[in-house]
């Protein structure tokens, strides 16, 4: 039985819904430097 071919295409997809789940994360977590209902600049805020 040949596994090459199955194992190949079985990681391609894998790579793809990763590539997928990565830019999903980027989106949710972006931090935003102007707010988009003024239009002013966001200040950052001062840890403690």
């Amino acid at each position: 039985m040949d596994t090459v071919g199955r194992n190949k295409t079985i990681i391609q997809e894998y790579i793809k819904n990763q590539l997928q789940e990565d830019i999903l994360h980027d989106q949710m977590t972006m931090k935003e430097f102007i707010d988009p209902f003024t239009g002013e600049e966001i200040k950052p805020k001062k840890k403690k």
